[in-house]
């Protein structure tokens, strides 16, 4: 009996199905273009329409039809496309970072895009350049150092004040500023490109839900972001009052000195931990806005974590954060920067994602595109739910009702003319 139950476990132990993963890789499809032809988009459309696919991803590499380098980002991943890269093969990036001027987002920007450059499976060389501040003779040395090297693109997170130097310089190479967007500064330069959040989108977006007899409110600080969202705000709505807030995180006094907030639509531009004060403070004066709306600024998970879901039962939040390649997403998380909320790493990604795969040829892992040297962002709404945020339909936009024109009693207007009439 024994014999025949050792024969029975090991029959059963051959034909088990296994529930683990294989260790086997998925097949790749290797692209190796040896054509010297330089195709155009019309000549693209036509090596589609002929079934020539991969005639189609060999030539589609440098093309700037969103239509056209949608489908080869489709096509590539279908087969699973591993391009060879001659001519160097090494994809050289440098970055321009003040910790001083830009605190923890010198180190969060440097180690997102390390992991998205290790993410690709790509020989690259990542360099740094540290500047104590963004005066011009820190740049101007800076750019010295940077036009001894030969790099494919130069990434500066930095403010205002060294993007408008760098606008008006010679510059060796592409640089990429991640922080700012085009309508922030005046920048003719072509060498330069923009990646930051279109404030002003976000807010004619929000602008959609504010009804046209609202009490509306802008709160904010004495910070230059925080001033120029309220600033915006009054280019879309009526604004009715707006409150300043101070540095003592103690509100409940100026919150009762507005007693127009109850009922009220608030826009909210300050950052996310004075919001979560402000919020809960708001509900203990026994205040209940009818609308908070906010952006970027407080698009994150601290702030369901810092309120109660009573202070932001009637919150919607605005984000231009898209979806990314979940597996980069999860590398990046593995090495504690996110993509997923923190807007300037996402933006610093995407950047540097859209130079690597026209440098480069391979295929893009993100959506995103440039219109007049910044990225385009899709403007997306959120309510701040219980646990999480729930994605928000947006609505039109209030259209002026026009009230139908009303004509007194008379002749009719298109009467035909009497030879008599024209006499007279």
């Amino acid at each position: 009996m024994k014999r025949v139950l050792a024969l029975l476990l090991i029959y059963i132990s051959l034909f088990a199905q296994s529930q683990l993963l294989s260790p086997i890789p998925v097949p790749t499809t290797i692209l190796i273009d040896l054509d010297p032809t330089v195709y155009d988009d019309a000549m693209l459309e036509e090596a589609l329409a002929e079934g020539e696919i991969f005639t189609f991803l060999a030539k589609s590499k440098q093309t700037e039809n969103s239509e056209l380098a949608l489908l080869r980002q489709t096509y590539s991943a279908l087969f699973n496309l591993k391009e060879k890269i001659y001519g160097g093969g090494v994809f050289s990036i440098a970055f321009i970072v003040s910790p001083k001027m830009i605190g923890k987002y010198a180190a969060s920007t440097t180690n997102s895009a390390l992991a998205y450059l290790l993410n690709r499976g790509i020989p690259f060389e990542m360099e740094l350049y540290t500047i104590a501040d963004e005066s011009n003779q820190t740049l101007r040395e800076t750019l010295e150092k940077i036009s001894a090297n030969s790099y494919n693109l130069v990434v500066a997170p930095i403010t205002q004040k060294g993007a408008d130097y760098l606008c008006h310089q010679f510059l060796p190479t592409k640089f990429y500023i991640p922080t700012l967007h085009s309508n922030r500064t005046t920048c003719s330069n072509k060498l330069i490109s923009f990646g930051g959040i279109d404030y002003n989108r976000q807010i004619e977006t929000l602008s959609y839900l504010v009804e046209s007899n609202a009490t509306t409110i802008t709160v904010s600080d004495r910070s230059a972001l925080s001033t120029m969202l309220s600033e915006t705000v009054y280019n879309y709505v009526d604004v009715n009052d707006s409150i300043l807030l101070g540095q003592n995180g103690y509100y409940k006094e100026i919150i009762l000195q507005h007693e127009d907030l109850n009922q009220s639509t608030i826009f909210l531009n300050t950052p996310v931990v004075k919001s979560s004060l402000f919020l809960s403070q708001v509900t203990l004066a026994d205040f209940q806005p009818l609308l908070v709306l906010s952006t970027q600024i407080n698009y994150s998970p601290l702030l369901l974590t810092l309120t109660q879901y009573h202070d932001r039962e009637n919150m919607v939040l605005a984000s231009s954060i898209g979806s990314m390649d979940p597996f980069l997403t999860e590398n990046i998380s593995l090495i504690g920067q996110d993509i997923r909320f923190n807007w300037l790493n996402y933006a610093t990604v995407v950047g540097i994602d859209y130079f690597f795969g026209m440098d480069m040829g391979a295929h893009r892992l993100g959506k995103e595109m440039f219109t007049d040297h910044s990225l385009e962002y899709e403007v997306r709404l959120f309510e701040a739910g219980l646990y999480r945020f729930v994605p928000k339909e947006i609505p039109f936009p209030q259209e002026e009702i026009i009230e139908p024109y009303e004509e007194e009693e008379g002749p009719e207007p298109y009467a035909p003319i009497s030879q008599a009439d024209i006499s007279e």
